[in-house]
């Protein structure tokens, strides 16, 4: 699995994630700090990856717009709000346990919680 990190989460758990063998970066790795949410899902599907993020109303509504478009992507993952945004190394190791406990789950359109 491949993975994009929102800029609404740390740069810390892209590093992490790439430490433990995950394919991930960060949007700003990307020179896309603030970004529009639109243009982080079309980087994110054309480079395969899967968004992580906190920002789950915008990114439902998008995901909406992209299957009625007919305009797959590669997922998306919220990360909720009571993992606190200091736990990078908590959330970057729960993002490994799921996508190792679910490899399939992430489907073209999927909107996954972790």
């Amino acid at each position: 699995m491949r993975f994009l990190v929102d800029e609404d989460l740390s740069e810390e758990i892209a590093s992490i994630l790439k430490a433990e063998g995950i394919d991930a970066v960060h949007i700003r790795e990307l020179g896309l700090s603030g970004a529009e949410d639109r243009e982080v899902l079309d980087e994110a599907a054309r480079q395969e990856r899967c968004v992580v993020t906190r920002n789950r109303n915008d990114f439902l509504l998008l995901t909406e717009f992209y299957f009625n478009e007919g305009r797959p992507h590669h997922g998306v993952l919220i990360i909720p709000r009571s993992c606190r945004g200091d736990q990078a190394s908590r959330i970057a190791h729960a993002i490994i346990a799921f996508s190792e406990n679910h490899p399939h789950a992430f489907q073209p359109y999927g909107f996954l919680f972790l």
